[in-house]
């Protein structure tokens, strides 16, 4: 890729809170309005998981990794998802050859989502339960949120499969398992999503310290607001800590404000 495209101007907020029962803070966020590379913007959660120090470094790892080779690569991929599929192939690779080094990170692995705006898209990849949602703007019809990531978890699959309801899920004693993770394994399968953003009003990523303490009607609700990103990211992790804050909470909201270039 030569150069980024012309991108809707990304505002945007970020909060990372340790929630009320954990001791240490395993997720890691990025949160860039400016140019990472070639692309315009970068947003990323990561939930890193392992025994003590092991999460917090696979998620550390994993975000630094990514971002540097986004940094240094960009003009060896013919385009924006080859590029984020690379990226987080070697942010993989390299928490998988930490994990080696000791037996304190043996099976340390961490969540990741990221996403990008430019030409007019959303581009999004994710591994593990980390989430995105997009809210779209206000029309003829209401607000609606739409959870646009598939969480890669034993309870999604027995959703998938009808063997169990969307109140099942929420308590279910396996929802914190997970079926994949970034440094697990020496490789590591990727999904991606492209999104026109023409009707987007705001966009929300974030650890599953918030999406399993706050429900969905409660995150629109919240993301519906006539506030500020910094207050809307601010509500939403209170709301977690209020719901019992059982794990860290990271929430990165994103509002857009038209077009880069535009003077209207």
């Amino acid at each position: 890729m030569e150069e980024a495209i012309k991108s809707k101007k990304a505002v945007a907020a970020v909060r990372c809170d340790v929630g009320k029962v954990r001791k240490m803070n395993q997720d890691t966020v990025f949160c860039s309005e400016e140019p990472v590379g070639v692309l315009p913007n970068l947003f990323i959660v990561a939930d890193g998981m392992g025994g003590h120090k092991a999460g917090d470094l696979a998620s550390a790892e994993a975000v630094r990794s990514f971002v540097n080779y986004i940094r240094e690569h960009s003009l060896e991929a013919d385009d924006i998802f080859e590029l984020m599929h690379r990226a987080l192939e070697e942010a993989n690779r390299q928490v998988y050859e930490l994990s080696k080094e000791s037996e304190d990170y043996q099976g340390m692995g961490t969540t990741f989502v990221a996403a990008a705006f430019c030409d007019r898209a959303l581009y999004c990849i994710n591994v593990g339960d980390s989430r995105l949602y997009q809210l779209n703007r206000a029309g003829q019809r209401p607000m609606s949120l739409e959870k646009v990531t598939e969480d890669h978890s034993i309870v999604e699959m027995l959703l998938k499969q009808g063997m169990i309801t969307e109140e099942e899920a929420r308590v279910h004693p396996q929802k914190n398992m997970i079926t994949r993770a970034v440094g697990i394994d020496e490789t590591v399968e990727i999904d991606d999503f492209k999104l026109e953003a023409s009707d987007l009003f705001r966009v929300l990523l974030c650890s599953d310290g918030l999406s399993n303490m706050v429900t969905d009607l409660e995150i629109l609700n919240v993301l519906s607001e006539k506030r500020t990103v910094e207050e809307i990211a601010e509500h939403l992790v209170q709301k977690a800590n209020d719901n019992g804050g059982k794990d860290n909470i990271s929430v990165i909201v994103i509002d857009f404000t038209g077009e880069e270039g535009d003077n209207a």
